[in-house]
């Protein structure tokens, strides 16, 4: 007889709790534009203005989610799951953003005019698809793969008046292997762009090689692929320098926008920013998808699989062929990645991998010079450079997430940086949060939190 392991009782059922980690000095000091938000001679605690402004990720806030997705494996399964298809409907219009170092990643921009463009019944989610499709087939560039539902690219013209709005900019960095497609990455971006009726311009940036998008590097993307979010970013700050830009990280897109943060400190051209179950301590989450039974065979096979189909669509570019393509001209290193492991026999091997671990084993780690998977876990962790954020950060992490896991939630070093408040909930799964009705709790709160921020503090 097999014995499954009991889930932990403690983590059942749908009535939630909020426990703010919060420095015992007490959060950095915002300071506010007048007294809607209380004293503003005094400004508020980065925590305390999260707790009054979101009360629901106040300490000890209580919510409520879906009572028949009781326990983080369902939230989280249900999510993966679920026919999300005709649920948070979002237009994205796409752009190609070329870096400096011939790469290239897609911008995927919402929108939301194009609802009444396109005549969007928001009840049925119809609207006029032989347009879009004409409009699609008009800006669809050669060789490029058939994009998601509601996304196209934008025409010459349209790029211009995205480039030129001066709204407050939102950019979302999505999960692994994810994209701007996800469901609950659409629940996100169609809060972050209807709150407040518009007042946020909001982005999505998909990693080299996800959502569709074509490759022509031979990389892709790690914990410490930092760059296309700094550039993208500096960017947008030089298009318009008075303009703020908040920032939001979605699981391992957590992870590089932490690295990112705590890389750059001071200097990152990001007013606030947000991280939703992001695997902190990356050593530590890959021991729960290892050995956590429930973890390994529902979630860790999937995710192993996921990646591996990321390299097949993209060997085409990706392939190093021995004896055919010259060497890599410096040892494999964070600063230069190594591109043989990108080999057909490799590939074959992926097919059977059934751990996120042995992927890494035989992909990443080597890229990067690193040993093992483990030995790469250990220094690419955002944990190690979350002390050195320095800007305002809202951190949401759940003690039952099945991906990341309780021992991963960096409690410690969120109480030494007077710059984030790490909220933690007894429930939620891996960045589901699905209520009542099945929306994200976690995103509205997330939208609720740039919404307050951009109105009162300065």
């Amino acid at each position: 007889m097999v014995n499954i392991p009991i889930i932990n009782p403690l983590h059942w059922g749908y009535h939630g709790t909020v426990e703010q980690a919060v420095s015992p000095n007490g959060t950095v000091n915002l300071k506010l534009k007048d007294s809607k938000a209380g004293s503003s001679n005094k400004g508020s605690q980065l925590h305390e203005f999260i707790g009054e402004q979101v009360p629901e990720l106040s300490n000890n806030a209580r919510f409520e989610l879906n009572p028949y997705l009781f326990t983080g494996i369902l939230q989280t399964m249900y999510l993966g799951s679920a026919d999300f298809s005709k649920s948070f409907p979002v237009f994205y219009g796409r752009e190609i953003v070329n870096y400096s170092d011939g790469g290239i990643s897609t911008a995927d921009w919402v929108m939301a005019g194009w609802k009444q463009k396109y005549d969007f019944a928001e009840n049925d989610a119809k609207f006029n698809l032989e347009q879009f499709k004409k409009d699609e087939e008009s800006t669809h560039p050669e060789n490029w793969p058939r994009l998601h539902p509601r996304t196209r690219f934008l025409n010459d013209e349209e790029l211009k008046g995205v480039h030129a709005e001066t709204k407050p900019l939102i950019v979302v960095l999505h999960g692994l292997a994810g994209g701007s497609h996800e469901p609950i990455i659409r629940s996100l971006t169609k809060n972050l762009s209807e709150i407040s009726n518009g007042k946020f311009d909001v982005v999505v940036l998909n990693t080299r090689g996800c959502a569709r998008s074509k490759i022509t590097t031979r990389k892709l993307f790690y914990a410490y692929a930092t760059d296309d979010i700094r550039e993208f970013l500096k960017r947008e700050k030089e298009r318009h320098p008075g303009r703020r830009i908040f920032t939001v990280g979605y699981s391992f897109g957590g992870t590089i926008l932490g690295n990112y943060l705590g890389e750059d400190g001071e200097n990152a051209p990001v007013d606030a920013a947000a991280i939703l179950c992001c695997p902190w301590d990356l050593y530590t989450a890959s021991l729960k998808m290892r050995d956590d039974w429930w973890s390994r065979k529902l979630f860790s096979k999937n995710i192993a699989q996921f990646l591996t189909r990321l390299v097949k669509v993209n060997m085409g570019e990706l392939e190093y062929t021995q004896g055919k393509d010259e060497p890599p001209a410096y040892p494999a290193s964070i600063e230069h990645p190594s591109y043989t492991v990108f080999t057909r026999e490799n590939l074959k091997k992926a097919y059977s991998f059934n751990s996120t671990v042995e992927f890494d084993d035989v992909y990443t780690a080597p890229c990067l010079g690193y040993k093992n998977a483990l030995e790469y876990y250990k220094a690419g962790g955002s944990i190690n450079r979350l002390p050195n954020i320095k800007v305002p950060t809202l951190i949401i992490n759940s003690k039952d997430d099945p991906v990341v896991g309780e021992e991963a939630i960096p409690v410690v070093p969120a109480k030494e940086n007077v710059n984030v408040t790490l909220c933690i909930t007894d429930i939620g799964g891996h960045l589901a949060y699905l209520d009542k009705k099945y929306n994200s709790w976690a995103g509205a709160q997330i939208a609720q939190f740039f919404n307050k921020f951009e109105e009162l503090v300065q």
